[in-house]
């Protein structure tokens, strides 16, 4: 059974970039769940933060070839995690199946129905927010991974806005939780209220309304998009090239019509599909109220392709700091370190560390880490790469360090990148 766990408050030495630098004692907010020398847990306060949770043995080997059995075994996994760090499966309000299934559409929904057939077993209505993404696992036979926020008590409320989209698929799941002041919003899709896809083939036409709907859920909240702190767009693309970044501009200057200016921190992430192979574009997103935020943007940063973006690197608001995606690339948008995932792992993590200065932060205050990552065309590629990015991680971090969900992407905004990382933080005070 996981155990909680507090991480020792004694300084350490690490070495960065050739430097020895030294880090704060360990942030004592942060109360880890270690199980087998991994994290699978931070709690903090009243929310725990859960490390992407898969049907795996003691050696982290997949077990069960089948929906059903993966998705019991991480869902019972899920569970005790959260008993350890004094949580239940009610006190879930976000949460996200990665999935690995075969281009067809006649599969994606046999596998949808295994995975609802188990995981309806988990949740009562209203439950929490949900979004499925198909990508691929680091984990050889694995077909599914479960990613959960939860927040242990406090005043819930679900928001289900009227004339919202529909799903097709029945289940407990909400478009949105709100606790206190802080809103979780689930994945929004290009849907219409009866679930049907539109702007089928039109990226501009779903980021539209995939970004309409996300900000009718802020409303539904209380709050606008200058509320969201973390944004995030899954889509669907798989051109290569100078057509990977013109295909994210195209989709950008939609998105832009409805972020604030300056946006929420956040990630864009190509990824394999969703529900249907028709849909391009899922968006979900961390609002947390109140105007007493600071935006944390260094100078002499990577910039993003679109001049006068006024996108953000990231913002801490209240007792907590949202780090959005961090690439290896200059101010111009261009990766740096091409081919090269330890040399933009490590320029990543870099930038990670100039964007928690900002707060008055480091690596000691971070709860989660989401690593999305290319890790090539064959399992002993991909297990070199996660490798590497592990190996640079507990030189800053230790180990067994902060929660992760890393998953591998077929892409990101801009070509010749590797490497995307998110990181979750929070403050001592």
């Amino acid at each position: 059974m996981p155990r909680a766990a507090a991480f020792g408050t004694t300084a350490k030495m690490i070495t960065y970039r050739g430097a020895r630098l030294k880090t704060q004692t360990i942030n004592p907010r942060l109360q880890p769940v270690i199980v087998n020398g991994r994290t699978e847990a931070v709690r903090a306060g009243d929310i725990v933060f859960v490390a992407g949770q898969m049907s795996l043995d003691a050696d982290g080997r997949a077990i069960g070839a089948d929906v059903t059995t993966q998705a019991r075994n991480a869902f019972e996994a899920l569970k005790r995690t959260l008993a350890a760090a004094g949580a239940t499966m009610a006190d879930v309000v976000k949460h996200t199946v990665f999935f690995v299934c075969r281009e067809d559409d006649a599969a994606i929904a046999s596998f949808l129905d295994e995975l609802d057939a188990v995981r309806t077993q988990y949740f009562a209505a209203p439950g929490p927010t949900t979004a499925e993404v198909r990508c691929g696992l680091d984990v050889e036979g694995a077909l599914l991974m479960v990613d959960a926020w939860a927040v242990v008590g406090g005043k819930r409320e679900v928001l289900s806005p009227p004339g919202h989209f529909g799903r097709k698929r029945p289940g407990p799941f909400s478009h949105g939780i709100k606790v206190g002041d802080m809103i979780f919003v689930g994945a929004q899709r290009p849907l219409d209220g009866d679930g049907n896809l539109l702007g089928i083939g039109d990226i501009e036409v779903q980021t539209d309304e995939a970004f309409r709907n996300l900000n009718t859920m802020l409303e539904a909240g209380g709050g606008a998009n200058t509320s969201l702190m973390r944004q995030n767009t899954y889509f669907r693309f798989f051109g290569e090239g100078p057509d990977v970044t013109e295909f994210w501009e195209k989709m950008t200057n939609v998105r832009r019509r409805y972020m604030s200016s300056p946006s929420a921190a956040g990630a864009g992430l190509r990824m394999t599909g969703f529900a249907t192979g028709d849909e391009l574009i899922q968006v979900e997103g961390i609002g947390v109220l109140g105007e007493d935020k600071q935006r944390l943007q260094p100078a002499n940063h990577w910039d993003w392709s679109i001049e006068g973006n006024n996108f953000t690197q990231g913002w801490k608001i209240g007792r907590l700091a949202f780090i959005g995606g961090q690439i290896s690339a200059d101010n111009t948008a261009t990766a740096v370190g091409k081919d090269d995932i330890a040399a933009q792992t490590r320029n990543v993590f870099e930038f990670i560390r100039r964007t928690l200065a900002e707060g008055g932060l480091d690596e000691s205050d971070v709860a989660k880490l989401y690593i999305y990552y290319y890790g090539g065309k064959d399992w002993a590629e991909v297990a070199r790469s996660r490798q590497i990015i592990a190996d640079i991680q507990a030189e800053l971090y230790g180990k067994p360090g902060p929660a992760v969900t890393a998953v591998r992407v077929t892409g990101f905004a801009f070509e010749d990148l590797l490497i995307e990382i998110e990181a979750m933080a929070v403050t001592r005070d």
